[in-house]
């Protein structure tokens, strides 16, 4: 069921089954701006089972103070309140939280909707067993070659995961069998840069239809070293997906070659504190109590950037009412950050 939020102009619809924002636009207008967030990345945890030298997450940086599924109920319900339409549960690894479950309901039930950000091991016996039935899952997976995917997915001894690939996919195929949306998340690095062809195969057999290919933020642990380890060249990237969109035409692959979220990625920390997130050294800045935060707090804090962070996730504008001039609408700015 499309969810959607009034605006002056028109609406901002959220399709939960694309996960995917447009702007519905009613009539002629000349600003298509958006004066609330709508999505939010939900950092339940700090805690997890691997330590990934890419990870933008960095528990080293987050706070050691975690709230609890009732906690989270509360701050749920006031993003709602502030118009949010998303939120992204994650980590550190959220599934290793005891009430991950609990913490997925009430998200729910606050009227949000939740996608649940992993990287599949915990839960690869489980499967999705307890979550609500429309929790989209996003799952984490670097390569199709086996020794590349677990030399990347390092663990807390900083031993390769021996047998997480296979977990991994474990957990996709109980995921998509019992019916939940599940999209394929890969962060590129030199390290990974070589196996998408092998993982879109692997991903083919089972029936994974959504696959997210990024470039590794300049953020977080991958912050040391990043120009040697993990800067990669579009060209190579692009040329493995033109030949995977070529071969597997029904699975719904995008790109997103963006290094830097400067300001307009909007984050909640494990303790209930908002957070934007920078790619020029200062990673993560607070930028206060979730709870006592209003939505005229968020709209004139110089250091979150509301009108870029509409542009990152209203993926395109619709045409209502009449109003046919494409290119009037294209000159907002409110395009795909993703390549289609």
């Amino acid at each position: 069921m499309i969810d959607h939020r009034e605006e002056t102009w028109g609406r901002v619809e959220y399709d939960p089954i694309l996960d995917k924002f447009e702007a519905a636009v009613y009539g002629e207008t000349d600003s298509v701006l958006i004066n609330r967030p709508i999505s939010a990345g939900c950092l339940v945890t700090g805690q997890c089972n691997l330590r990934c030298d890419f990870c933008y997450g960095n528990d080293e940086s987050l706070p050691k103070s975690e709230l609890n599924w009732r906690e989270w109920s509360e701050v749920f319900k006031h993003l709602r309140g502030l118009g949010l339409m998303r939120v992204d549960l994650s980590g550190g690894e959220p599934t290793i939280k005891k009430d991950i479950r609990l913490i997925a309901r009430v998200a729910t039930d606050a009227g949000l909707n939740v996608i649940l950000s992993t990287n599949g091991m915990p839960l690869h016996k489980s499967g999705p067993v307890g979550f609500p039935s429309n929790v989209r899952f996003h799952v984490s997976t670097d390569s199709g070659f086996s020794g590349v995917h677990e030399s990347s997915r390092v663990l807390r001894n900083s031993k390769a995961s021996s047998g997480s690939l296979n977990k991994v996919f474990e957990f996709l195929l109980r995921a998509v069998d019992a019916g939940y949306k599940v999209r394929v998340l890969t962060c590129i690095g030199k390290h990974n840069q070589h196996g998408l062809f092998e993982l879109a195969e692997r991903l083919a057999v089972i029936g994974v239809l959504e696959w997210n290919i990024s470039r590794i933020l300049h953020a977080g642990r991958a912050q040391h070293s990043y120009e040697e380890r993990w800067k990669v060249e579009d060209k190579l990237i692009c040329e493995q997906i033109h030949l995977i969109r070529r071969n597997f035409p029904w699975i719904r692959v995008r790109y997103s070659n963006r290094t830097e979220q400067d300001g307009y990625f909007l984050l909640v920390l494990p303790d209930g504190t908002f957070a934007t997130q920078y790619t020029d050294g200062r990673d993560k800045v607070p930028l206060g109590k979730v709870l006592s935060t209003s939505l005229k707090d968020l709209q004139n804090d110089p250091r979150f950037d509301l009108q870029q962070h509409g542009k990152k996730w209203i993926a395109a504008v619709k045409q209502y009412q009449g109003f046919t001039d494409l290119e009037h609408i294209r000159a907002f700015g409110l395009v795909s950050q993703l390549a289609a």
